[in-house]
């Protein structure tokens, strides 16, 4: 005999499939949130070269400043943890460096990636793939708008595939195609 009616179970198994969907689109907004910041601090660099926007710490380096001031201020507000601000100041950076979107995982999966399998030239794996792409030497605005449009939609399939932290992306580059096919 069972402790639980079959209703009893269902209805608990129902709110913790609720939770967590919940939970889902949460960090799905706070994850789209961060993203906003990372691209609004690409916007902020500009053409200044990453090592050169990136000199120096939280001290001496506004962007740093600024940065760790954001999750500091979550931290005082008791919306994440002193860790899970540390964490997600340092995924910033990644995703801001690296130019990935934003996750609360970017660490671990940089931690793996530098740990991960060699190819048979000695490179990782993703340098490899990197270095298939080729060099761009020369190029013009309708190459560019090529490539932005494959970006497009490659970002597309991955929503749809449910990767929801490429939708700004998508937009940016929506954007960008059809500014650069305007005429001038």
């Amino acid at each position: 005999m069972s402790m639980f009616t079959k209703s009893v179970v269902t209805t608990t198994v129902s709110a913790f499939a609720e939770a967590l969907r919940i939970d889902g689109q949460a960090a799905d907004k706070r994850n789209v949130a961060i993203q906003k910041l990372v691209d609004f601090m690409v916007v902020k660099r500009g053409t200044q070269a990453t090592k050169d926007f990136l000199k120096g710490n939280a001290t001496t380096n506004p962007a740093r400043a600024a940065v760790k001031g954001l999750f500091d201020t979550l931290v005082e507000k008791g919306l994440i943890s002193v860790q899970t601000g540390k964490i997600y100041s340092t995924n910033f950076w990644i995703a801001f460096t690296d130019n990935v979107p934003f996750s609360p995982a970017l660490s671990n999966q940089k931690s793996q990636a530098k740990k991960g399998a060699q190819t048979g030239n000695g490179l990782s794996a993703d340098k490899a793939v990197a270095t298939k792409a080729g060099k761009v030497e020369t190029t013009d605005r309708a190459a560019l708008i090529q490539t932005l449009t494959k970006g497009f939609e490659q970002t597309q399939i991955l929503i749809k595939a449910g990767d929801s932290q490429l939708t700004l992306i998508a937009s940016t580059l929506e954007t960008l195609i059809n500014e650069m096919s305007a005429p001038f």
